[in-house]
């Protein structure tokens, strides 16, 4: 995939099962109607090859990218304006902690999982099916630069208290607290 520097990038990383809603996303990508907006798919999976039609079928299929499984996804989210996880079933979504942790906003469903990450301004959520309110959510991102960059750096923040230092510490602490 080769996109000109300054042009936007959403990115999703999630495996091509009925799940993960891949048809929704595209969807609500081609009816963004934005010509200068590119959405790259990480990963693989049962339903690339309808979703290459879906995105063919709406015309989108020149700004849509079926990527595979890659090694950098780390780049590939640097480069992204937002990450998008649109699934109707996560547990603990890697890919929304990827991005909060590297201060891209994420847009996700209001599911268990991603809602918890997402609430208190770290993305935006989405209500699951809601073709249009992806759309709104991405068209946001584009018109609101500095704000889904703060946003991203209250997810850096929210991220923070998973680092494993402050694990330890928490821990550290519950158990002088058990001892005294």
């Amino acid at each position: 995939m080769e996109i000109a520097e300054g042009i936007p990038l959403f990115l999703c990383v999630a495996e091509f099962i009925p799940r993960k809603r891949h048809r929704d996303l595209i969807q609500a990508f081609a009816s963004l109607a934005r010509p200068e907006v590119h959405l790259g798919l990480v990963s693989s999976g049962l339903l690339v090859e309808e979703m290459q039609q879906l995105a063919s079928d709406l015309g989108v299929k020149d700004r849509v990218h079926f990527l595979g499984i890659r090694r950098d996804i780390p780049t590939l989210m640097r480069a992204s304006v937002a990450t998008i996880l649109v699934s109707e079933q996560e547990g603990l979504p890697r890919s929304v902690l990827e991005s909060l942790a590297m201060e891209i906003p994420p847009i996700g469903t209001k599911i268990r999982g991603i809602q918890e990450l997402l609430e208190g301004g770290c993305g935006l959520l989405v209500d699951l099916g809601d073709i249009e309110g992806i759309a709104k959510a991405m068209s946001w991102v584009l018109k609101h630069p500095e704000e889904a960059k703060a946003m991203g750096k209250r997810g850096r923040e929210l991220m923070a208290a998973y680092d494993l230092r402050q694990i330890v510490k928490l821990h550290e602490e519950l158990y002088a607290e058990a001892l005294s």
